[in-house]
């Protein structure tokens, strides 16, 4: 009974839920790298530069929480969504998101071209080039990573409607994703991240595989909310542990 009045609770569309606070978790925290980064440029002392680099560490969260938060908000407020859904959905995605994408990135190139990252542009080509990929400004990456999953939406759409809040699906396909994500990354730690391919592959860290398990936590967390919701209250301690030792 309890789980059912969770899940009537945080079926209205109208009503935030984890995942609007995971948004606004992950926003807070992207605006709270930029001024850590600021504050480095300044030198500060050793024991100064430990604190700020710690308190950056903890929060750089943000990309993997963003996905999630979109992910279980979405999947919430589309409970029945199909691709007859689509066109629709992308219209309104395309106001509320590609726009002021579009117009953000315009003005930092044109405006604050001392931005740019990985080179600037120096024709119509490589102008076109740092428009789309992200280099526009340090934090533009996360626009470009975003926005690929709302243009695949309708994957994780059939995806929750095969999981159907059957934990046993759930399960499979978590399980799934997170032996494509080990190997998606330890092949990104051995090539990209300490390899020969650092400055020719970079981009592998904003295209939607590499945040592909969290896209699929948010969409699972929607779909078994109340047994998940019950025995992540039941295990928090356990959590912080993990996390702690993992950070």
């Amino acid at each position: 009974m309890k789980g059912m009045i969770i899940v009537e609770h945080l079926g209205s569309t109208g009503q935030a839920d984890v995942g609007d606070f995971e948004k606004m978790f992950a926003v807070t925290t992207v605006m709270i790298q930029s001024v850590i980064t600021f504050l480095m440029q300044a030198q500060p002392s050793i024991g100064q530069q430990f604190f700020l680099g710690g308190f950056y560490e903890l929060a750089k969260f943000s990309a993997s929480a963003f996905i999630f938060g979109i992910l279980f908000s979405t999947i919430r407020t589309h409970p029945h969504a199909t691709w007859r859904n689509y066109p629709r959905f992308m219209r309104n995605r395309w106001h509320v998101l590609f726009v002021p994408s579009i117009l953000w990135t315009t003005v930092y190139l044109l405006f604050l071209p001392q931005l740019q990252q990985h080179g600037h542009y120096r024709n119509w080509t490589s102008f076109a080039w740092q428009f789309i990929n992200g280099n526009a400004a340090p934090h533009l990456w996360y626009n470009v990573m975003m926005l690929q999953f709302i243009i695949i939406m309708p994957l994780f759409w059939m995806l929750a409607r095969w999981i159907d809040h059957r934990a046993v699906r759930a399960l499979v396909a978590f399980i799934l994703v997170l032996i494509f994500e080990f190997g998606w990354h330890l092949t990104y730690a051995l090539r990209v991240f300490h390899g020969p391919d650092a400055q020719r592959w970079y981009l592998l860290d904003r295209v939607f595989p590499s945040f592909l398990i969290f896209a699929t936590a948010g969409t699972v967390l929607w779909q078994c909310y109340p047994q998940l919701s019950e025995m992540l209250k039941q295990h928090w301690l356990s959590q912080v542990v993990i996390w702690l030792a993992l950070f």
